[in-house]
């Protein structure tokens, strides 16, 4: 491959981050590869290794039926390529199957494959990429390899970057810290400030699984996690995960059940939702409202979320 060829490769990838949706980068992505390395198919993903046994837990199928990935998954514990790309991260590995074709490569067309896995630091999952080839293009060669092991991290690159975008608008229209969960209790999205807070309230979690402390708020189609620091909600989302959400306790002055009130009611709850969220009465929620406008000299709910966002915002 040409250099002037792989720049423009790299830098048309890097551009692929204001997609609003992570299939169409990696459709995408994949299509420009294809200008310069001819493919029949390719699975893109991301999983974790529960014991020997790996799990997919998000995948884009190009060019291949919906079906594979769950057909792969009943052989993944026999296929020593997955085992030997597992075991080598960042190193592409390249099969043929033509000496001794399994069912699955009979069934998919699979002549020749490359193969690659990373680990992500945030999360502490596996990112992995497998392009294929069918009988009507020649076998990879180890060339092939070699330049898709050199690609590979750019590719990878182009996804986080496009992730992070995508979160980071999210972030700029909410006034909390979110992390999107896997519904195996695992990070797939989290800002720094997100990890930074969390680990301040658990000093020793290590990232990627939440720590145990919150793991029922996964399984459940919402609720709130009251710790030293901070409060935790979480809300389900329609693929089975859910999102959580960190909001930072601050002094200001305020005992802890009236932040609670008062950031409830500035985030748009009225006195009976915030009475029924924390088991209280409504005239108890506005005594607590009251000594909140008191302490912080403010006068309507506009200025109280100012109030409370600012000191936030101060500690991040």
């Amino acid at each position: 491959m040409q250099l002037a060829a792989l720049s423009s490769l790299l830098l048309s990838w890097h551009r692929l981050t204001g997609q609003s949706m992570r299939d169409d980068v990696r459709g995408r992505a994949l299509e420009l590869l294809e200008a310069h390395l001819p493919l029949s198919a390719a699975w893109w993903g991301l999983g974790r290794l529960s014991g020997n046994s790996p799990w997919v837990l998000q995948s884009y199928l190009h060019r291949l039926p919906p079906a594979f990935a769950a057909d792969w998954l009943a052989v993944a514990e026999m296929d020593e390529l997955a085992r030997s790309v597992l075991e080598n991260p960042g190193v592409t590995e390249l099969y043929s199957g033509l000496d001794a074709p399994n069912c699955f490569d009979v069934r998919y067309g699979i002549a020749s494959a490359l193969s690659t896995a990373m680990a992500d630091e945030d999360t502490g999952l596996v990112r992995f990429l497998s392009i294929y080839r069918d009988h009507s293009l020649p076998l990879f060669t180890d060339n092939d390899r070699a330049l898709v092991e050199l690609l590979v991290p750019h590719m990878f690159l182009a996804e986080e970057q496009q992730e992070r975008a995508t979160w980071q608008r999210k972030l700029a229209n909410q006034r909390q810290l979110l992390a999107k969960v896997n519904e195996h209790a695992w990070l797939e999205q989290a800002s720094p400030a997100f990890c930074q807070v969390l680990l301040a309230e658990f000093p020793e979690w290590n990232g990627g699984c939440l720590p145990k402390a919150l793991h029922n708020l996964t399984r459940t189609d919402g609720g709130l996690w009251q710790g030293r620091t901070l409060d935790v909600s979480a809300s389900r989302s329609a693929d089975g995960g859910c999102h959580l959400g960190l909001q930072l306790r601050m002094s200001l002055g305020l005992t802890r059940r009236e932040e609670m009130v008062a950031r409830a009611y500035a985030g748009g709850l009225s006195h009976k939702e915030i009475a029924r969220e924390l088991g209280l009465t409504p005239a108890t929620v506005r005594s607590y409202l009251q000594q909140c406008y008191l302490k912080l000299k403010v006068s309507n709910k506009v200025s109280l979320g100012d109030a409370l966002r600012g000191v936030s915002e101060q500690c991040l």
